[in-house]
């Protein structure tokens, strides 16, 4: 009976982790349509305060839908990515983020997951550690008006290389320390501007679970961890406290020490991303998609 028992169980989880997986998948390799070395655009930030779950993921979809000769359809948000989303919560803003942190602030300017779930092909991303480098008091109206302020990193171009599996996005490093030298008078502490962390749920949402930071193939990334095997990707949206905004806010979680914990060593550097769909035994079994960052 016992047996029975934990058989049922396997098979109930079974059956829910499969409700939950993705069912998307990118035309690559023999499915592969569009040119290789194609541009792939990039959206800006938006603003998701208080929008339903339903619009924030057709806002998503429309996304996806845009480079359609790189998905096979019907695109349908990944539930275990997506589910955990809550109606009409706000979010952690970009200037909350990274001037105000904690608190009734926190929600201001657009939200900054909105740098990641309206670019889905960004499959992984850098999210540098560039917050609260601000001395507050010297921010002005004039600077949180402004489109080009320096909040963090951000890419500039995504290339994809479908029939190899491939896709890179690059960052201009240089051109964002430099923007910060401009405001230097305006700034408190700098010291965490080199190291960053991975964000790849976008990966989850298209199939690939797994990833690997490949220590062999970078360089000038260094990894606080050191383990030689594939991660899990982990990460999802959900409404949490984080923020200490009242009632809490949509927001990414949970914290990965295995790709949270990077840093540039020097520029120009690069971070090299296999990713499996399922978890392969070694690291050396080939990658069902390489995503490349590159910083300049």
């Amino acid at each position: 009976m016992l047996l029975v028992l934990i058989s049922l169980f396997l098979f109930c989880s079974t059956i829910e982790n499969c409700a939950l997986a993705s069912t998307n998948s990118l035309k690559v390799g023999p499915q592969a349509v569009l040119p290789d070395g194609s541009a792939v655009p990039l959206n800006c930030t938006q603003q998701f305060n208080f929008l339903s779950k339903e619009d924030v993921l057709k806002y998503r979809t429309s996304a996806v839908n845009a480079v359609g000769s790189l998905v096979n359809s019907p695109y349908v948000p990944t539930s275990a990515v997506f589910d955990q989303m809550v109606d009409g919560k706000p979010w952690w803003g970009m200037a909350g983020q990274y001037i105000w942190g904690e608190g009734t602030r926190s929600i201001e300017g657009p939200s900054e997951e909105s740098r990641f779930i309206l670019n889905p092909y960004l499959l992984v991303a850098a999210n540098p550690w560039t917050a609260k480098i601000w001395n507050q008091e010297q921010i002005t109206d004039e600077d949180l008006n402004n489109g080009e302020f320096p909040y963090t990193w951000t890419p500039q171009e995504l290339r994809y290389w479908p029939s190899k599996k491939m896709a890179q996005a690059i960052y201009d490093v240089t051109a964002f320390n430099a923007k910060l030298k401009a405001m230097n008078s305006k700034l408190e502490n700098t010291e965490q501007n080199a190291r960053f962390g991975l964000v790849a749920y976008n990966a989850r949402d298209f199939g690939y679970e797994f990833l690997y930071l490949s220590s062999q193939l970078s360089s000038n990334v260094d990894n606080s961890f050191r383990g030689n095997f594939p991660i899990e990707i982990k990460q999802y949206i959900h409404s949490g406290d984080s923020s200490k905004y009242p009632g809490g806010c949509n927001n990414m979680s949970p914290a990965m020490d295995e790709i949270d914990k990077l840093s540039i060593r020097q520029l120009p550097a690069r971070a090299v991303v296999y990713l499996w769909k399922t978890r392969p035994p070694l690291v050396a079994v080939p990658a069902d998609f390489t995503f490349i960052l590159d910083f300049k």
